[in-house]
C-alpha cells in the first residue's frame, strides 16, 4: 500500500487528473458546443479522443517521474520528508517507472498518427517527450527558460485537443467548409485557455523555484531566485499577476459584451478574487511555508479557470 501511494504521488497524479479534466471540458463544453450550432460532429472520434488524451496523460507521468529522478540530490535538501525517489523508489526503479510512460505514451500517438494519416504527429510527441527530458537534465539550471518551457507544455496539453481536431477538418474537405464559419471562434477560445494556462503555470513553477531555492543554489542551478534574489523574483511573479488580472478583466468584458452573465459572474468571483487574493500574500511572503501556500492557491485559480468551460457550455448558443 505504501509503494502505490508514493507511486501516484511520484507522477503527481492530481495534476493528471486537471489534464484530464481541461481536456474533456475543452472537447466536450467547448469545441463540441460550437460545432453543433452548425451541425457538425466532433472530428475526432470519441474513441480517438481517449487515446490522445491517453498520450497526454501519459507523457506528463513520464515528466513527472523523470523529473523527480533528476532532483534525487536536490529534493534530500528542499524536501527530504517528501521524497520518492531514494526513499520508496530506488534510482533505478524510477527509471524504469518513467520510461514504462513514455512507451506507454508513443503508442497511442502512434496508433493515431497512422489512423488519422499524418505519420507527423508522432513527431510532435517524441518531440515533447525529448523537451521534458531535456528541461530535467539542462533546461531547468537556467534563468526563465526552464520554467518558460514546462509551462509551454502545460498550455499545449489544452491546444494539442484542437490541433487534433484541426488535423481531421482539413483533411476533409466537406467537414471543413462546414464548420469554416466557427473555427476562428474556437480558434480564439482555445488559444485564451491556452494562454491562461501557459501564464498561470509560469507563475507557479516561479513561486516553486522560491520554495526549493536552498537545494538549487547548493548544486548550483540557476533558477532566477538564485540569481536575483527574492525581491525582484516577487516582483516578476507580481508583474505577471498583474498581466493574469488583465487577461481575466477582458475575459469578464467580453462574456458581459455577449451576454454571458453567468460566466463573467463566475470568473469575477471563482478566478477574480483568489487571483488579488494570491497578489495581496505575495507582498509579505518570505518562509518556504508561505510560499508552498501561494504555489497551492495557484493550483486552484488554474482549476477554477478550466472549470469555467461549463459556464460557457450552459451560457453560449442561448
Amino acid at each position: 500500500m505504501h509503494k502505490l501511494k508514493a507511486f501516484f504521488k511520484l507522477i503527481r497524479w492530481p495534476n493528471l487528473l486537471m489534464i484530464m479534466v481541461a481536456q474533456l471540458l475543452l472537447n466536450y463544453l467547448v469545441i463540441d458546443r460550437v460545432l453543433n450550432l452548425v451541425h457538425v460532429d466532433l472530428p475526432l472520434s470519441h474513441f480517438q479522443f481517449v487515446l490522445l488524451m491517453m498520450s497526454t496523460v501519459f507523457m506528463a507521468a513520464w515528466g513527472y517521474a523523470f523529473n523527480d529522478v533528476e532532483d534525487e540530490k536536490v529534493d534530500a535538501i528542499n524536501k527530504d520528508e517528501k521524497r520518492i525517489i531514494g526513499k520508496s523508489f530506488s534510482r533505478e526503479s524510477g527509471f524504469r517507472i518513467a520510461y514504462s510512460f513514455l512507451i506507454l505514451s508513443l503508442i497511442p500517438a502512434l496508433y493515431l498518427s497512422i489512423r488519422l494519416e499524418m505519420i507527423q504527429l508522432i513527431f510532435l510527441h517524441m518531440i515533447i517527450g525529448i523537451g521534458l527530458w531535456y528541461y530535467s537534465t539542462r533546461l531547468k539550471k537556467t534563468v526563465l527558460l526552464g520554467n518558460i518551457t514546462i509551462s509551454l507544455f502545460t498550455a499545449f496539453s489544452i491546444f494539442i485537443v484542437w490541433l487534433y481536431h484541426l488535423v481531421v477538418l482539413r483533411a476533409d474537405s466537406t467537414l471543413m467548409v462546414n464548420s469554416k464559419k466557427m473555427i476562428p471562434f474556437i480558434n480564439q477560445m482555445v488559444l485564451y485557455y491556452t494562454a491562461f494556462a501557459f501564464v498561470i503555470s509560469l507563475i507557479r513553477e516561479i513561486v516553486k523555484d522560491v520554495e526549493d531555492k536552498t537545494g538549487d543554489a547548493e548544486y548550483q542551478m540557476n533558477t532566477f531566485v538564485v540569481k536575483f534574489g527574492l525581491t525582484k523574483t516577487k516582483f516578476l511573479v507580481y508583474t505577471l499577476g498583474i498581466l493574469m488580472l488583465l487577461m481575466l478583466g477582458s475575459a469578464i468584458y467580453f462574456s458581459h459584451l455577449y451576454g454571458w452573465k453567468q460566466l463573467s459572474i463566475y470568473l469575477g468571483i471563482a478566478v477574480g478574487i483568489p487571483l488579488l487574493y494570491f497578489l495581496k500574500n505575495l507582498k509579505n511572503s518570505q518562509t518556504t511555508e508561505d510560499f508552498s501556500n501561494l504555489s497551492t492557491l495557484a493550483k486552484v485559480i488554474m482549476l477554477a479557470g478550466i472549470l469555467s468551460m461549463q459556464l460557457f457550455y450552459i451560457s453560449y448558443g442561448l
